[in-house]
């Protein structure tokens, strides 16, 4: 539960900080790029380890497991639009893509944490 609240506290901080900014410029752009594929890297490690452990029958498991999997597939064509954007120097677009990917990456994150928790009980 406490990586829990340390993983949302981190990405509050990172959030707020961007949204303060309000400039839609490439300075605010490769922030939320970095912050996505940060959390992105969470997620895949998440993912990796529960699919080292499948869901042992537990239905709740099961759909937190595939729910993070299909978070993760979103956040994935999200990320792709912010880098397309951002090669356009389309700011505005690319900020969009970056943060619509992260708050994908964070409810995949959220739903495998959740999962992992089920199974360890950890």
């Amino acid at each position: 539960m406490k990586k829990i609240y340390i993983l949302f506290g981190f990405i509050m901080v990172f959030a707020i900080g961007s949204i303060a900014k309000g400039a839609e410029n490439e300075e605010t752009a490769k922030s939320w790029q970095q912050q996505a594929t940060s959390i992105r890297a969470t997620v895949v490690s998440v993912a990796e380890e529960l699919e080292k452990i499948g869901d042992k029958g537990n239905p709740d498991a099961r759909g937190l497991i595939e729910d993070t999997k299909i978070q993760l597939e979103k956040g994935d064509k999200e990320l792709a639009k912010g880098d397309k954007a951002m090669k356009k120097k389309e700011w505005e677009n690319a900020n969009y893509g970056y943060n619509m990917a992260w708050q994908y990456y964070v409810k995949a994150a959220t739903a495998g944490l959740n999962a992992k928790r089920i199974l360890t009980g950890q």
